[in-house]
């Protein structure tokens, strides 16, 4: 299951890089750069744990009736989690 988003957040972090090759006429070079794998298993985990979070609030809503600011303010931090890191390696 972790290769598996592992690879979804690898394929869709991959940048295409076009490269300027001037030593035969007018030609270009596109170069594919992809994230660091310690970035990826981050972005990844931080999936997993949003997933998890989801489910248990949704648990909690059938269960309980009620919403838990817990389990929702853990989501929200989660999600600001993801967005600063690839909002912060994408302004690279």
């Amino acid at each position: 299951m972790l290769s598996f988003i592992k690879k979804l957040v690898r394929k869709g972090l991959t940048r295409s890089v076009v490269l300027e090759d001037d030593s035969v006429g007018r030609r270009v070079r596109l170069e594919e750069v992809g994230p660091d794998e310690n970035y990826v298993l981050i972005v990844a985990l931080m999936i997993i744990f949003f997933v998890g979070l989801v489910f248990l609030e949704i648990i909690h809503m059938v269960w309980m009736g009620s919403w838990n600011d817990a389990v929702f303010n853990g989501i929200m931090l989660v999600v600001g989690t993801i967005v600063g890191a690839v909002w912060g390696r994408s302004s690279k």
